[in-house]
């Protein structure tokens, strides 16, 4: 600071190397305590700048138009030349040469407090890595320039297709890759061929039964569905001591889920990639103990447990409330004596004296509420089903203690019956049975057939329906509701070939889902252990074969030890001959089903002209966003169309699921010349599912924790930001819980022009 003789003061300093504007504030004292302020906004420019506009990237192949803008900030007009140079970083040589620029230097003329855009045509050499772009002008007097670094990302894609069969019994199929026998590709390298068979399928659902968890607070609903859940795994190892020891073996297990965090040469991105490390470890431990239901002598244990504790929550009314010292409600009271029949079917022993009083309090609530009110309205229905249903299925007066009477039962059944086309598949179901406990064959047929006739039956994917809208709700839950329709079929028609096609879908379902119900899990496997008992296919050697080409892989599963998840025969790039092992073959001699993939790996350097897929497929097409006051118009981007600078252009992505499916990757490729309008990565929700979209660099991922079956779109917006001709890959998307299912979309080419 200077002062001067006439009481004033000169400030200098230096500011930071930043172009922008300051907001200046001075305060002055005097000794006599006088004092004074005074604010101005001050700008810090260069007269000569240099700005490049470099893109997050540029892939091998790329051909893009480089920008450069100088601008003059200063009093007077300057001219001078700006001159460009791409660097390696490691050896400092120039790659103007391999970059194609045929005039690294410009001459430029720029008037007083205006800018000039200079432009660079290149084309990306092959070559990965780093480069470092400098640009620096220079007139008589002044100076300027910028270093930035610019990844160069492979234009070579690692893409995958697949093949999925089943095997039911003594079966071969047969899984052929059209695309590697056809060849016709120069730049295609085959890495490898990787064959995975599943067998012991029953095991592979015993061993993902999830813990249950010991949480100092319980509500009612919970405790009965750990008496349930554990008295059907008491009931299953008392009458099958193989799947007990089976069990026993396979408690060692020290985390609440199966874990799926192996490595598998399928999978594309690690696992710390993707939000679902924890749970692929088997989910966080809690802090209260883990109950090991694997465990024949633990699940006893807890059984009684839970027991006691349901006992000590029924009120004197007879009811159950939904947190033990509340009011009774209805609905938990029918959903506790409707837990308490399905122990009860599988064996396990449920004191009378319980469900009588439950019972009591049922039928008052019906005379009170429908019999008078509801019924009267055409109202209740879905209730009443599940009521009738429940009182069909205990066997006798000693647990009811006929609180219903016969007319009220038949009452309710007419009701029922009536309104039979509104109910669920779930709901048919209870009614079928109800129709055929009271010697209604007929009826129950009618009821049934038309659940069955809506059923969709197909070589890959098992009998199985259509998700319902709600399948929240207790009676649609799909995973209960399949195992509940085999548990219906097999009472209804033993003998309909139909039940296969259930187990088979139960059985996907497993291998595609990360299974996390104890309950739906324990009633799964009560009714897979019955089939497979009476088609002799439990606790039996299993075999299977690989055939390859030349190369023949024999399996053998051994009943008494679980091996039969994930054996792969994997067949290196360089072994891999089109001409012989375009086709695999997979065969098995014994009971039981199998599953098998094959997942041919390669790369390539021509862009896919077509979409690829089996279970998965996925599409991309791109449109162009037209504003027309406050609306937008989208055009369709032909290939070959070319978007300006500014431009807004939309992606849409079709991803197609046959089945359900949980932890479901799927990664779309940017183009360098566009940047995306959102780079916050959040969680979003829309047509029905959850998702976390992740912005990178270089594309945008997709993170399903769960994907029903289905077709949906989902969309974001880019923006065009330098001109070329660019080169995007095809979107892709895997399993990450079964990394053999994945599936490819067709490439592009997006060209943008120069900006006007």
């Amino acid at each position: 600071m200077l002062t001067g003789a006439d009481g004033s003061a000169t400030l200098e300093f230096t500011v930071p190397d930043s172009v922008t504007a300051w907001s200046v504030w001075v305060h002055a004292l005097t000794r006599d305590l006088k004092g004074g302020s005074l604010q101005r906004t001050s700008r810090s420019v260069k007269e000569l700048m240099v700005r490049p506009y470099v893109p997050r990237f540029l892939r091998e192949g790329d051909r893009a138009v480089l920008e450069v803008m100088v601008n003059n900030a200063g009093a007077q007009p300057m001219q001078g030349t700006l001159t460009l140079d791409i660097v390696d970083p490691d050896s400092r040589k120039s790659m103007l040469a391999d970059f194609g620029v045929q005039q690294a230097s410009q001459a430029f003329n720029v008037a007083a407090g205006k800018g000039t855009r200079l432009r660079f045509p290149l084309t990306t050499p092959t070559r990965v890595g780093t480069v470092a772009f400098r640009v620096e002008a220079r007139t008589a007097s002044h100076s300027d320039g910028e270093l930035r670094p610019l990844p160069l990302l492979p234009g070579r894609m690692h893409l995958a297709q697949s093949r999925f069969v089943t095997l039911k019994g003594k079966d071969s199929k047969t899984m052929t890759f059209e695309d590697l026998r056809a060849g016709g590709d120069a730049t295609r390298v085959n890495e490898q061929l990787v064959v995975t068979v599943d067998t012991q399928l029953f095991y592979s659902a015993l061993q993902a039964l999830p813990y249950l968890v010991n949480y100092p607070y319980e509500c009612t609903e919970q405790t009965l569905n750990r008496f349930v859940s554990t008295g059907i795994l008491s009931s299953l190892y008392g009458q099958y001591p193989s799947v007990a020891r089976m069990a026993k073996q396979l408690s060692e297990r020290s985390t609440p889920l199966e874990t799926w965090d192996s490595v598998d040469p399928n999978r594309k991105m690690a696992l710390e990639e993707t939000p679902w490390l924890e749970l692929a470890r088997g989910g966080a431990g809690p802090e209260a103990g883990l109950v090991k239901v694997l465990d024949p002598k633990v699940a006893a244990a807890e059984r009684t447990s839970a027991l006691a504790k349901l006992r000590k929550a029924q009120t004197s009314s007879g009811g159950f409330p939904w947190w033990p010292g509340g009011p009774p409600s209805p609905y938990m009271t029918l959903y506790i004596v409707h837990g308490l029949s399905r122990a009860m079917e599988f064996g396990v022993e449920v004191p009378p004296e319980i469900t009588r009083a439950a019972w009591g309090y049922l039928a008052r609530h019906f005379r009170e509420e429908y019999a008078t009110k509801l019924m009267k309205e055409g109202r209740g229905w879905e209730f009443l089903t599940f009521l009738n249903y429940t009182a069909s299925a205990y066997p006798n007066a000693r647990y009811t203690g006929d609180a219903l009477t016969a007319a009220e039962r038949e009452r309710m059944l007419a009701f029922s019956y009536k309104h039979w086309k509104q109910h669920s598949p779930y709901l048919k179901g209870y009614l079928a049975l109800t129709l055929k406990r009271v010697g209604r064959a007929a009826d129950a047929r009618r009821v049934w057939e038309s659940v069955m006739d809506s059923a969709k039956t197909s070589a890959e994917l098992g009998t199985y329906w259509a998700p319902e809208d709600r399948s929240w709700l207790w009676y649609n839950d799909t995973t209960e509701t399949h195992a509940f329709a085999l548990r219906t079929l097999t009472e209804l028609n033993p003998k309909d070939a139909r039940r296969e096609g259930l187990v088979q879908w139960l059985l996907l379902d497993k291998k595609l889902n990360h299974w996390k119900s104890t309950r739906a899990t324990a009633e799964s496997l009560y009714a897979l252990v019955k089939y497979l008992q009476a088609e002799g296919a439990l606790g039996v050697r299993e075999d299977a074969q690989v055939t390859v080409g030349p190369r023949v892989v024999r399996m053998s599963f051994s009943p008494d030890e679980y091996t039969g998840k994930k054996n792969q025969v994997v067949v290196p790039g360089p072994e891999l001959d089109p001409a012989t092992m375009s086709s695999v073959v997979v065969e098995k001699t014994t009971p039981g089903f199998a599953f098998a993939s094959a997942t041919w790996h390669f790369s390539t350097e021509k862009l896919p002209d077509s979409e690829r897929g089996d279970f998965f497929q996925v599409s991309r097409r791109y449109f162009l966003r037209e504003r027309q006051g406050r609306e937008a118009t989208l055009v369709p981007l032909a290939e070959g169309a070319v978007v300006l600078p500014g431009d807004e252009v939309e992606v849409q992505l079709s991803l197609r699921a046959k089945h359900a499916a949980e932890y479901v990757h799927l990664r779309d490729p940017r183009a360098a010349g566009l940047e995306p309008e959102n780079v916050q990565s959040r969680h979003r929700w829309d047509l029905g599912i959850a998702w976390y979209e992740e912005t990178r660099d270089s594309g945008t991922n997709f993170f399903f924790e769960r994907l029903p079956a289905g077709e949906y779109t989902f969309k974001y917006r880019l923006r065009a930001n330098m001109g070329g001709q660019f080169k995007v890959g095809p979107a892709t998307v895997q399993s990450m819980y079964a990394p053999e299912f994945t599936a490819y979309s067709a490439g592009n080419v997006l060209t943008v022009g120069a900006a006007k």
